[in-house]
């Protein structure tokens, strides 16, 4: 049985981690060196989170903090040098001296009371623009969900594009098992569509190979890995739509599979634009996955329909559409 951290000490912090770069008071005592350092109980891996996903979360989000303090750090720096001195008061001395906010940590501590206006003079400089110590968090990508309804396959295939307008939501690393009774993946308790498709399950002769294969190209297009367990994977198409199980089952028959047989011939995967089918198309070899019908590529599927058509080493055929 593998190893993964604890739910809740993971939980817990990665809480504090997003009040942090969101400049909330829970993030208080935050500090980059500190997501570094962090250290959590190790469990069983049913019941934790995946340690690398965790690492790797955690390393990325010091890295965005630490570039919000020097931004922050120079901006302070830029408004000492531009802005008119105040005339000091008994009020503005009590708050000099007695320990208002910190320097350590843009942003955190209590507001500083305001300077009395200085006398009337002529306007200083202007201060060249800087950006805020803690930018509004809808557009910042470190924090942006893959399960956001608006295009996530735009933003997993560039990472240059934001919309500033969404709603986003902050991710979580990957649970590693399942909550309920049933380790069956149809009785898992994932948020899921009342109506419509719920889920397929695809059985593997292979979870390694298919992880590499299917778990590329899932996140690749914004889909999201919630379920990990010895045999099998899970990744959530966004919006809580409906989820993809790869198993390994020990019920599996070893027969060949033969997408031309009775049963699934393929799977359909959307994406808005034409450009992210040239780019999976690009990368797609180096994980396993073969184009098919190259000869009539991209528009095998009829003179209309914009699309590619993979074959990994089992197999299974996967078609990336545009609409």
């Amino acid at each position: 049985m593998r190893e993964g951290y604890d739910l809740d000490a993971v939980d817990d912090f990665v809480d504090q981690v997003i009040d942090a770069l969101d400049g909330r008071p829970g993030g208080k005592g935050i500090t980059p060196d500190r997501i570094e350092s962090e250290e959590f109980k190790v469990v069983r891996m049913r019941e934790g989170y995946s340690m690398d996903d965790v690492d790797d979360w955690l390393d990325a989000a010091a890295a965005e903090l630490r570039k919000r303090q020097q931004a922050a750090a120079q901006q302070n720096l830029q408004q000492h040098q531009y802005s008119s001195p105040a005339p000091h008061h008994p009020a503005q001395m009590t708050q000099e001296h007695g320990g208002w906010g910190t320097t350590d940590h843009p942003g955190f501590g209590a507001a500083a009371v305001p300077p009395a206006a200085p006398p009337v003079a002529p306007a200083p400089p202007v201060s060249p623009a800087y950006p805020p110590a803690y930018p509004d968090p809808a557009g910042d990508p470190l924090t942006d969900s893959a399960v956001n309804e608006l295009d996530p396959a735009l933003r997993a295939l560039d990472p240059t594009y934001t919309q500033p307008s969404m709603q986003r939501t902050h991710q979580q690393p990957a649970v590693n098992g399942y909550e309920t009774a049933s380790d069956e993946p149809s009785l898992s308790d994932v948020r899921t569509p009342s109506t419509g498709l719920h889920h397929v399950e695809i059985w593997t002769r292979d979870i390694e190979s298919s992880t590499r294969s299917f778990g590329w190209l899932f996140e690749r297009l914004g889909w999201t890995l919630f379920q990990v367990w010895d045999s099998g994977r899970s990744w959530q198409s966004p919006g809580g739509g409906p989820y993809v199980v790869i198993e390994q089952s020990p019920d599996l028959s070893w027969t060949p599979y033969d997408r031309k047989a009775p049963g699934l011939n393929h799977l359909a995967l959307a994406v808005p634009e034409r450009w992210m089918v040239d780019r999976i198309v690009s990368e797609a070899p180096t994980y396993g996955w073969r184009l098919m019908f190259a000869d009539r590529h991209p528009y095998a599927g009829g003179p209309h329909h914009y699309a590619a058509y993979f074959e990994n080493d089992e197999g299974f055929e996967v078609e990336v559409a545009t609409p």
